[in-house]
């Protein structure tokens, strides 16, 4: 049995770590160590989509054993591949959702950081208004979009969008692009839209 250690972790990497071993070594059973309570949720959801049982021990309220087995009862999930559509990833600031504001950027550094880790890699990652300074300014968040990249994506930023920003001679990952363009994207694609 796998033993995962995803102590300390921030969402979503319990479960990126969990799925990844599970798909590499073909596993059937999996011992994982985290140290809360929402982890231990998001691992039990992901088990169920995958065909297995999820049993929780807590040892204390930071301390819990998740224990993944095989049943072969594999939830129906969403596929991309079965719409024969692609998909489009548009941001347009550098937080996901409303709340406090570091909080709020932390979440969307740990959705694109997730995409990197998806089965299907979006077709597009588009950038426009304040979205435009994550691609050239946010270290972790460029070396994600580099990841993606290199699965296929196109990483796109709002030329007008980074002139007003004072940031055009900054983008580091991708290339600029124009409003028309991001139109036309967004209509012929699936389109997800974290912020």
């Amino acid at each position: 049995m796998k033993e995962i250690d995803a102590m300390g972790q921030a969402c979503p990497r319990p479960v990126i770590m969990t799925k990844k071993a599970i798909s590499e070594e073909n596993l059937e059973e999996v011992l994982v160590k985290v140290d809360n309570k929402i982890a231990t949720e998001n691992l039990s959801k992901m088990a169920k989509q995958l065909g297995f049982t999820a049993d929780v021990t807590e040892h204390s309220p930071a301390a819990y054993d998740v224990y993944l087995q095989k049943t072969g009862d594999v939830c129906d999930v969403m596929d991309f591949e079965d719409e024969g559509k692609d998909y489009a990833v548009v941001i347009s600031s550098t937080e996901m959702g409303t709340g406090e504001e570091a909080f709020s950027k932390t979440l969307l550094e740990g959705f694109i950081y997730a995409l990197t880790e998806q089965d299907i890699a979006p077709k597009y990652v588009i950038f426009y208004n304040t979205g435009v300074l994550l691609p050239t300014g946010n270290e972790k968040v460029i070396a994600d979009l580099k990841a993606l990249e290199e699965k296929g994506a196109e990483v796109l930023s709002c030329g007008l969008c980074l002139e007003q920003y004072g940031v055009k001679d900054k983008v580091q990952v991708g290339s600029i692009t124009n409003m028309y363009r991001i139109c036309e994207l967004m209509i012929q694609n699936k389109v997800v839209k974290p912020c």
